[in-house]
């Protein structure tokens, strides 16, 4: 009989550390003109292309699914500590800050990943 794995579909939590967190903005930075040009489901190269850029800089070893897991993360608490700042005028829900939200809010600060997207006709 086959053993039933009970934790298959349980979100790992992964711990990141300052600096891949603060290289993965970098790279995301610099992959912006390719991010803006490239169809949204062929971007996993792009992501690959990042967390081979942390691997090969860092202890840690990221996937490209975590790499696009934690920006969207890091993207999430930017926004969300934007609204506490702000005083919420929205009115959208808050979270509880995380230690990442506060310490890269600042290398998040000029928004550089809300560049409208250029549309490709013959991609």
């Amino acid at each position: 009989m086959a053993a039933l794995n009970l934790n298959a579909n349980l979100p790992v939590y992964i711990q990141w550390p300052d600096d891949a967190a603060l290289t993965l903005i970098q790279r995301r930075r610099a992959y912006q003109p390719l991010f803006t040009t490239t169809r949204l489901h062929n971007q996993n190269q792009l992501w690959r292309g990042i967390a081979r850029d942390i691997r090969n800089n860092h202890i840690f070893r990221p996937t490209r699914k975590q790499c696009r897991e934690k920006w969207n993360a890091l993207k999430s608490g930017y926004e969300n500590l934007e609204r506490l700042i702000n005083r919420n005028p929205e009115g959208y829900p808050t979270r509880t800050l995380t230690l990442h939200d506060e310490r890269f809010h600042q290398e998040l600060s000029d928004e550089f990943w809300r560049v409208e997207r250029k549309y490709l006709l013959f991609n």
